[in-house]
C-alpha cells in the first residue's frame, strides 16, 4: 500500500465526524492530534517513549524500519494502523489541568518510571505532532491524553494500540514453510526422507536415508522424527540481528530442508547457555516458479532470535547424536 494513501483512508475515517465547534464547545469533539491529516502523508518518522524506553520508527525510500531493532524492516500496515487511530481519538470531555493530578490518568512525564506513552511524528527531522496517551478505559472505549506542550487533559473516544517493545512493530512470524511440501531433511550429519507411507493417525512417515541405516543411535532418531518434520512451518522470532554483528561459535547445528518451497538451510548458534534461546539464520534458494515472499528477502541478511522452547529439542537431538562415537562432533562456523 503506498504510503500517499494513508491520507486517503484517514479521511475516509473520519468523514462523517461533524465540523469541529471550537468555540461552542471548548475544543471538544475534535482530533486530539489536530494538525495529523494535515501530515500524514508526509510523516517520515516516528517516536514511541515510555520513561526510559524509546523506540524509533523511520521511512526510507518508502519503506519503513525499526531503527530500534537493528533496522528490521517494519509492515506498512502498522504504521497505517497507528495513524488511523491517532487520528480517530477525540475528545470528549476536558479534564484536570493541574500537573499534581497528571499521574492519577497515566499522564505524568516527570518521573522515570511513569505509565504514560509519548508519541511523536516528524516530517523530514521536523517534530509535527507530539500527544501524551494515558490510562485507557473499556465502557466505552476511552484513552485520557494531552499534547505535550498543554497541561490540559482530556478523556477521549478510542484507543489507540501502541507497542513499547521493538519487536511489537515487527512480524514475528519469518518463517512458514508447507509441512506436507516437505520431502527430506538433514541434522548435521544425520538425513530423513518421507516415506510413501503414513502413520495410522494420518501423518507422514521418516526414515532414514540411506547413507545412516547402521549410523544413528536410536535416541536420536525418535527425535528427530518427531520434531524435525514440522520445527521449520512456523518460527517466531523474540529479536532480529543483523548477519554482520554476529559472531558465529564453533557449536552451530545445520539442518536443510527440502520443501516445495525450495531449499531451505538452518543455522542454529547452540554456543549461548541453555535456557536461553538462540540465533538462527535462514539461507534459501526457490524452487522455480515460486512467487518470491517478502520473508525470504530478508531472510540473507538478517539473524533471527528463536525461544528457548524452539531451540530445546534441537539441543536434544544433537546431545543424542553425540552419545554416538560414531557420530565424532564437527565443529561449523557459517
Amino acid at each position: 500500500m503506498p504510503l500517499a494513501a494513508i491520507t486517503t483512508v484517514l479521511f475516509l475515517a473520519v468523514i462523517t465526524r461533524p465540523e469541529p465547534e471550537v468555540s461552542t464547545k471548548g475544543g471538544l469533539e475534535t482530533p486530539m492530534v489536530p494538525n495529523l491529516r494535515a501530515n500524514a502523508e508526509d510523516i517520515d518518522a516516528i517516536t514511541i517513549r515510555q520513561g526510559n524506553v524509546s523506540i524509533s520508527i523511520q521511512r526510507d525510500a518508502g519503506q519503513w524500519h525499526c531503527a530500534s531493532a537493528d533496522g528490521y524492516p517494519v509492515e506498512r500496515d502498522r504504521i497505517r494502523k497507528l495513524l488511523v487511530q491517532l487520528d480517530q481519538l477525540e475528545r470528549w470531555e476536558a479534564k484536570t489541568q493541574d500537573r499534581e493530578r497528571h499521574a492519577a490518568v497515566d499522564l505524568d512525564l516527570s518521573v522515570e518510571e511513569t505509565r504514560a506513552i509519548e508519541v511523536e511524528l516528524f516530517v523530514s527531522s521536523d517534530l509535527v505532532s507530539h500527544v501524551v496517551l494515558g490510562k485507557r478505559q473499556w465502557s466505552p472505549k476511552s484513552t485520557f491524553a494531552r499534547l505535550a506542550t498543554d497541561d490540559q487533559t482530556f478523556k477521549c473516544k478510542g484507543h489507540v494500540e501502541v507497542a513499547v517493545n521493538p519487536i511489537g512493530w515487527l512480524e514475528t512470524n519469518f518463517c512458514t514453510l508447507d509441512r506436507s511440501g516437505i520431502t527430506q531433511l538433514t541434522f548435521g550429519p544425520m538425513e530423513l526422507v518421507r516415506s510413501n507411507g503414513s502413520s495410522e493417525d494420518g501423518q507422514s512417515t521418516w526414515e532414514l536415508g540411506e547413507k545412516n541405516l547402521d549410523s544413528v543411535p536410536e535416541k536420536a532418531l525418535q527425535l528427530a522424527k518427531a520434531d524435525l518434520p514440522g520445527w521449520p512451518t512456523r518460527l517466531t522470532l523474540e529479536g532480529v540481528l543483523r548477519r554482520d554483528q554476529h559472531q558465529w561459535s564453533t557449536d552451530v547445528v545445520v539442518m536443510t530442508y527440502a520443501a516445495q518451497e525450495g531449499q531451505l538451510t538452518v543455522s542454529i548458534d547452540l554456543g549461548e547457555e541453555e535456557g536461553s534461546g538462540a540465533w538462527c539464520g535462514l539461507d534459501f534458494v526457490p524452487a522455480p516458479g515460486q512467487n518470491i515472499q517478502p520473508e525470504w528477502t530478508r531472510w540473507p541478511r538478517w539473524l533471527y532470535r528463536l525461544p528457548d522452547y524452539r531451540v530445546t529439542p534441537i539441543r536434544q537431538i544433537q546431545d543424542a547424536l553425540r552419545s554416538s562415537s560414531n557420530l565424532p562432533d564437527e565443529g561449523f562456523t557459517p
